[in-house]
């Protein structure tokens, strides 16, 4: 990738950080794949991330925040970690993970995300090198 996408990347999270979807930093035919949830298939489009943020993967959720904890340039995705601390739905209990993307950039857009529910897992899917202990 290249230090445009890893910016496109950062920006997106910095909007996810502030509960907002950007759609000017995202490609109107951007795929997403869940591998947390890998019977859903895959969304596709606008639509298909309204439908995955609210309901399929949001749907469990009264509400959640995204921490942008940082990102990665690999050789074709730039990985991005970050923590989701959430409140369940009915149960209203609160839970905090930490969650990892891969996600591709074309022409400065976000134009397929992956959904990994470790970064160890996304690392692995993407060839790179596991993470180094503080």
């Amino acid at each position: 990738m290249s230090g445009e996408a890893v910016s496109v990347i950062e920006r997106f999270n910095d909007a996810m950080k502030r509960g907002e979807l950007s759609l000017d930093l995202i490609d109107p035919d951007v795929v997403i794949v869940d591998h947390d949830i890998p019977d859903a298939g895959d969304y596709h489009g606008y639509e298909g991330l309204r439908k995955w943020l609210e309901d399929d993967w949001g749907a469990a959720w009264e509400s959640y925040a995204i921490e942008p904890e940082f990102v990665e340039d690999g050789a074709d995705v730039v990985l991005s970690v970050f923590t989701i601390v959430a409140r369940g739905k009915g149960s209203g209990i609160e839970t905090r993970r930490r969650n990892a993307t891969l996600n591709t950039v074309t022409a400065g857009r976000v134009s397929r995300i992956e959904y990994y529910t470790t970064e160890d897992e996304a690392r692995a899917a993407a060839g790179l090198s596991a993470a180094t202990e503080g």
